[in-house]
């Protein structure tokens, strides 16, 4: 007769098991925005929304650029969407602030505050950039779930 005996607890499912005790939404949260994370973020407003397309989170164009404005800055073509890109202080000033269970972008607004065509839906995701971000944390959560698993 054959008796197998194997201690409770020391199998590599136990072990397993106890390490995915360790796992916490909040930190793979917090650390699925890496500093290069939060770049890729502010590129997604900055180049994607603003320079390429000039619109705001949800979609619409800011404004277009006046003929006189042209006609000033040769950059700024007549008619074409605003890119807020002047000095490229606005653009430098942006930032992602992780919290819980969401991010603000942030930056200084302030010589923008008082135009009419001003939204606080400047500095949000559009839909299909969000869905981009989804992706990149759905990711950094599965890479670091292996990681502690020890499945990489």
């Amino acid at each position: 007769m054959l008796l197998c005996i194997m201690a409770i607890g020391t199998s590599k499912l136990h072990e397993m098991l106890r390490k995915g005790k360790l796992l916490n939404e909040a930190v793979a949260w917090h650390n699925a925005f890496s500093p290069k994370t939060k770049t890729e973020v502010l590129d997604l407003v900055r180049q994607e929304q603003l320079m390429k397309k000039g619109i705001d989170g949800t979609g619409q164009v800011i404004g277009y650029y006046s003929r006189l404005t042209s006609l000033i800055n040769p950059k700024k073509k007549f008619n074409s969407p605003f890119t807020l890109f002047d000095t490229g202080d606005f653009y430098r000033s942006m930032y992602v602030r992780v919290l819980q269970n969401a991010i603000i972008i942030e930056a200084d607004t302030q010589k923008m505050e008082e135009q009419s065509w001003f939204t606080d839906k400047i500095l949000t995701l559009t839909d299909e950039n969000l869905a981009i971000l989804q992706i990149k944390v759905r990711e950094s959560y599965i890479k670091q779930f292996k990681t502690l698993l020890g499945l990489h």
